[in-house]
């Protein structure tokens, strides 16, 4: 039995079955072990083609020496138990670390990339997993100024190397130049921009396909008057799929969210407000159009969702989580497209009735198990909760 390092000491020997309001349910959700860390402040999942669970956090640093900061985390759970990968993550402590992106390539291996404030200055670096150690990829980092920091970089992972989608202020126009950029061993190389530039770009994400060919979505516009966009990399060229996405144009959007099919085609959630109301939609390109699937996912018309997650099972079906609620009292929710409606999954509520949810991720694994996690506030701090979802 392997043994957790003390800062992830199981605070439950045995998973727990949760029935949603205690009941009766052919579908249930169990709670996976509950990890006891320092005060979490973000969360990632994701699911490796054998089925193992990769959780990636950042936890408040409160170690003696060590006034402020942030520490990243990564722990795998596998065989019924949550194994560290390491230590802390960062290339220099103490240091503020923010977002986290978790990414996992065909063969399992995961990928991190976050950012590292130092001096007003965010350098976003990278770490892969490979052959049971994390590599020191410290000479890749790259550095944003902190007022245009954190909002244009996602990864993707191919053969334990991040394809990472980023923004470039543009010194010619007001707007965001994207691009997509991979290390050829020497410095990162740059694809042709996705877009004019003449607008904000923000808020992207980044998957490929069988071949390696990246699809990306990300938000163009301003703040109140944005559009959800999609091109994919034909090898010569970034090739437009459609027009924006939104329900009404040139309107309130925020957080979009990509996965493909095994075809290539994408899927994108994304919010978008309805009313005054964050409300979250999702769409399939069917080869040659947007289809939408269904109406609004929330739970509740006037309750707001949060930044959502997605995922595809073998067979393409779509399943969404998210956080819904005022800040202060968000619960996790999570719904799965059957071809003709949302179903809801789990019964209700993920999260803990009366405790604030946020940071929602979600993965499933190769034999259909649905994983989701999320970052629930206790009366010690805040904790990261990751919860296997069962199905009939």
């Amino acid at each position: 039995m392997l043994t957790l390092p003390r800062r992830l000491s199981l605070l439950c020997a045995l998973l727990g079955v949760a029935l949603a309001g205690g009941r009766e349910s052919a579908e249930r959700f169990v709670r996976l072990p509950t990890m006891s860390t320092q005060e979490v402040t973000e969360v990632r999942l994701a699911v490796a083609p054998n089925g193992d669970v990769l959780l990636g956090w950042i936890e408040k640093a409160q170690e003696a020496g060590q006034p402020y900061g942030q520490d990243v985390h990564v722990a795998r759970y596998a065989q019924g138990q949550w194994q560290h990968l390491g230590g802390a993550l960062n290339y220099s402590r103490p240091r503020e670390a923010t977002t986290l992106d978790l990414a996992i390539d065909a063969q399992g291996r995961p990928l991190l990339a976050w950012n590292e404030n130092l001096d007003h200055v965010d350098l976003h670096v990278v770490r892969s997993f490979q052959n049971g150690t994390w590599t020191d990829w410290d000479a890749r980092r790259l550095g944003q100024d902190l007022t245009y920091a954190a909002r244009v970089r996602r990864v993707a992972s191919s053969a334990g190397e991040a394809v990472m989608v980023w923004g470039i202020q543009n010194t010619h126009m007001p707007g965001t130049l994207l691009v997509v950029q991979t290390w050829d061993g020497v410095t990162w190389r740059r694809s042709p921009p996705l877009n004019s530039g003449r607008q904000v770009a923000l808020l992207p994400a980044i998957a490929l396909n069988t071949a390696g060919a990246p699809v990306v979505t990300w938000l163009e516009g301003d703040a109140a008057t944005s559009a959800v966009l999609v091109k994919r990399w034909t090898g010569t060229a970034w090739q437009a799929l459609g027009g924006a996405l939104n329900r009404r144009p040139n309107t309130y959007t925020f957080a979009p969210a990509l996965r493909l099919d095994g075809a290539g085609r994408p899927v994108v959630a994304w919010l978008e407000d309805q009313d005054g109301i964050d409300t979250l939609f999702v769409k399939r390109w069917t080869g040659v159009a947007w289809q939408a699937l269904g109406d609004a996912l929330n739970v509740r018309t006037e309750s707001p969702a949060g930044r959502p997650a997605l995922a595809l099972d073998a067979q393409g079906r779509v399943t969404v989580a998210w956080a819904e609620g005022l800040d202060g009292s968000r619960q996790v929710y999570a719904k799965r497209w059957d071809g003709k409606t949302w179903r809801g999954l789990g019964g209700g509520a993920l999260s803990t009735s009366g405790r604030d949810a946020g940071f929602t991720d979600l993965g499933i694994g190769p034999d259909g198990r649905t994983y989701v996690a999320w970052q629930e506030q206790t009366a010690g701090g805040h904790v990261a909760r990751v919860v296997e979802l069962h199905s009939p």
